[in-house]
């Protein structure tokens, strides 16, 4: 079946999927987080590098989790419609999802005292920088280049288990 002639898929299923790996992705790191004050004294600067990197990382293995489980169900990669309607429905459900998660730690204090001395521009700006961030690794965790390395994965899974019973 070429992507030319694929009925269009539903995109709402691979969001939702997208969105649960990343809330379990930050449930374990916050889980992780609170191992932090003592990996801190063993290794300080690897504690750094791992809070930069999480939020990428969060992103990307919802992403990929998300296109393979597209990739199983459909045998096929997304067309240039659904690509773009799951990069930015995914996008808008990571803002949605940070925003709230901000919002939760600044009612239970556990962000930063600085938080509320924050003016609304650079709440503004940080919006933006964070919407560009998730969409550009969205869209490169969604594209066909990444898509073709699943999509041969599931491909020679598939094949081995349709020769499986003729062996």
């Amino acid at each position: 079946m070429t992507t030319e002639t694929a009925k269009p898929a539903n995109v709402w299923p691979y969001v939702g999927i997208y969105i649960a790996t990343t809330i379990i992705l930050t449930a374990i790191w916050v889980m992780v987080g609170y191992l932090a004050p003592a990996l801190v004294e063993l290794a300080p600067t690897l504690v750094e590098k791992a809070k930069t990197a999480a939020s990428f990382v969060t992103i990307f293995a919802s992403t990929l989790s998300a296109y393979s489980i597209f990739i199983r169900r459909n045998g096929r990669l997304f067309d240039r419609g659904e690509y773009w309607r799951v990069v930015l429905l995914s996008t808008a459900a990571t803002l949605l999802f940070s925003a709230i998660m901000m919002l939760f730690s600044i009612t239970v204090r556990t962000a930063p005292g600085s938080v509320n001395d924050v003016p609304a521009r650079i709440w503004i700006i940080l919006l933006i920088i964070g919407a560009i961030f998730g969409l550009c690794v969205n869209a490169i965790g969604f594209s066909s280049r990444f898509g073709k390395t699943l999509l041969k994965a599931h491909s020679k899974r598939q094949t081995q288990l349709d020769t499986e019973p003729f062996r």
